[in-house]
């Protein structure tokens, strides 16, 4: 979800085990070459998510840590691609930890009409299905998130 500590988490990661970083919503920025939010408010949802979809199937991302965007899971050819590069992270946070995160006026990808609450409860079980280590992150550090992330992936 947006807010969830992808970005942060997975930068710290990366640095604690010396591996590139991947940040996907940048990708997409600069392919798209206008930022996120105006892909979807005038191109449209789908458009958003196909060069999402796009981005992460062209991902040759051996050794390195990669951040999606939330949106990601409603790709199931690149949630597939991911899988088969190594192991999908979800940085489980409750829905009110989502809105207490979140900035006035911050926009994500999602349907015209759908609340937040909405997409909170259609993504969250797309996020366990795919997950193979599944990390509540509410009320943690970034650093101790990576270091039990680390652990589980018995990296170190």
């Amino acid at each position: 979800m947006p807010n969830s500590g992808k970005s942060t988490v997975g930068s710290y990661l990366a640095k604690a085990l010396g591996r590139r970083f991947i940040d996907t919503d940048q990708l997409i920025l600069e392919k798209a070459k206008k930022p996120l939010k105006d892909i979807v408010n005038f191109d449209g949802l789908d458009k958003f998510l196909s060069i999402q979809d796009e981005v992460i199937n062209s991902l040759d991302a051996a050794n390195s840590v990669i951040a999606t965007g939330g949106s990601v899971i409603y790709g199931e050819a690149s949630m597939s691609h991911l899988k088969a590069m190594g192991t999908v992270i979800f940085l489980d946070i409750s829905y009110e930890t989502v809105v207490s995160r979140l900035s006035p006026g911050r926009r994500f990808a999602r349907e015209e009409g759908k609340s937040l609450l909405d997409v909170y409860n259609e993504r969250k079980p797309l996020y366990q299905k795919y997950a193979d280590i599944t990390i509540d992150c509410s009320v943690r550090e970034a650093k101790d998130i990576a270091e039990d992330i680390i652990k589980q992936l018995n990296l170190k």
